[in-house]
């Protein structure tokens, strides 16, 4: 660990023993105050933790620190009962036959060798790509393991200097698209999957694939094409892409023919997408759908025994697992009651104004996430009971609400804030981008998403989707 690692972990345990020994809050029972210090120091592994460090550390403290102080395990369990995690591990499954199989690279180079190359062309080869590839997996770290490689062989080909503003440009735009327009659909990122476990459950039932897509695909589209358009003005390079045409259609061609195994991935993926959208006609559950789905790659031979264990990260699942059941936990140790009169007045001031109410949230959300590192599911969480007044009161659709979140959760000011940025980083060998790049496009990025809220205020309006 760095010296400076060290020093915010230690800080943060010290305010946790400081929180647990003399209870400081007023209206705070004990149990809450010991908890609120174990999810500190939780909070710390996970925002501090060495590469060593898995993720479940932080998770594994938390879950054995909230039993310790006696919240029931149905209660500290919670996030693993949920139907969220059971929609994630098929998810994160889906992506990895999409890679195995060798479909989803067939998919990129097929889109690639469309068009004549240029860092236009690319740029929309990337965005064909990203919409392809979220319709089959929302797992952002499968799309990634796609195009990165694949953007980063370019970059080779094309003799671009590593980390300039061309590699730069090529890197960032395949990992935007690999991010981006997926949160359009409620199963197009792990984003719509998690926020569905945070919802507080007297309304979730109001959150469906239908009303998701309602909200969520005009500002997605919109922050997609001005994230790629805006990029590329910002990093276009003057000279030319030095690159024939023929260079991807001889890399398809490389690939042979399709497989067996392909056809098979890519029809019971198409027909999971088509059982999702459709969930009114047949009445099963995004959950059951999911399960059945993955029954079925591993009754076809594409998920074998070995997968099960190293397929996918189960460390990952298991962070996941615990972050959905804070705010089960907030509620029961008394948390969210005692933050709530803290937070709400502040929160609920703007929500009779919905437009600026979003933009405030974008804001304040962006504020939080240089603290509250892993995607700020902590404040999340810890701000979940929130959701029932703005749709109760205000008429605000968790949906909706959700739009600043997930925007707010995806910014990335400074590299170390968004961990997809990491992992891009991580699979270009640390040759696609600078973090004086990556900090100018996430501010481009910052902006765009401003605009495209304002923008799609007018269409939740005419729609009667917003008050």
């Amino acid at each position: 660990m760095k010296i400076v690692n060290w020093i915010g972990m230690l800080l943060l345990v010290f305010a946790a023993l400081f929180i647990g020994m003399l209870k400081p809050f007023s209206g705070l029972s004990a149990q809450g105050h010991h908890v609120f210090g174990i999810v500190i120091v939780s909070l710390g592994l996970w925002v501090f933790r060495p590469p060593t460090l898995p993720y479940f550390a932080g998770g594994a403290l938390l879950l054995g620190g909230c039993l310790a102080f006696k919240v029931p395990l149905s209660v500290v369990a919670g996030g693993y009962t949920g139907s969220a995690v059971w929609v994630l591990i098929p998810a994160l499954f889906f992506g990895f036959a999409l890679v195995k199989s060798g479909l989803g690279k067939r998919i990129a180079y097929f889109v690639l060798k469309l068009f004549e190359p240029s860092y236009l062309t690319i740029s929309i080869s990337w965005f064909i790509i990203g919409l392809i590839l979220s319709a089959l997996t929302p797992s952002i770290t499968v799309r990634l393991s796609i195009v990165m490689p694949i953007a980063m062989s370019v970059v080779e080909a094309c003799k671009i200097p590593e980390r300039s503003r061309g590699s730069a440009l090529i890197g960032l735009m395949a990992w935007g698209t690999a991010l981006f327009p997926g949160n359009a659909w409620l199963t197009g990122s792990l984003w719509g999957i998690f926020m569905m476990g945070f919802y507080p459950a007297e309304i979730k039932p109001v959150v469906t694939f239908d009303s998701w897509l309602v909200y969520m695909a005009v500002p997605w589209f919109l922050i997609t094409v001005l994230f790629l358009f805006f990029t590329y003005l910002a990093l276009k390079p003057q000279e030319p892409l030095r690159i024939s045409s023929q260079t991807f259609k001889r890399q398809y061609d490389e690939l042979g023919k399709i497989t067996g195994q392909e056809i098979i991935v890519g029809v019971i993926l198409t027909t999971t997408l088509i059982l999702f959208t459709t969930e009114k006609l047949h009445g099963m559950t995004t959950a059951s759908v999911a399960l059945l789905s993955f029954v079925a790659l591993m009754l076809l031979g594409t998920i074998s025994v070995q997968d099960i264990s190293s397929g996918v990260n189960w460390d990952i699942i298991n962070f996941f697992g615990v972050i959905l059941g804070l705010s089960a936990i907030f509620a029961h140790t008394g948390i969210s009651d005692w933050l709530g009169p803290i937070i709400e007045p502040a929160i609920l001031s703007y929500a009779s104004e919905p437009v600026v109410f979003l933009l405030a949230l974008t804001i304040g959300f962006w504020i939080i996430r240089f603290l509250d590192v892993p995607w700020g599911f902590s404040t999340i969480a810890i701000a979940a009971p929130i959701f029932v007044p703005l749709y109760k009161d205000f008429g605000l659709n968790p949906a909706l609400v959700s739009v600043a979140l997930i925007a707010g959760g995806n910014s990335f000011f400074l590299p170390y804030q968004q961990p997809f940025i990491m992992m891009g980083d991580a699979m270009s060998n640390s040759k696609a981008w600078t973090s004086s790049q990556v900090s100018l496009v996430g501010c481009i990025y910052a902006g765009i998403v401003i605009v495209a809220i304002l923008i799609s205020s007018f269409y939740w309006k005419a729609m009667g989707l917003m008050p």
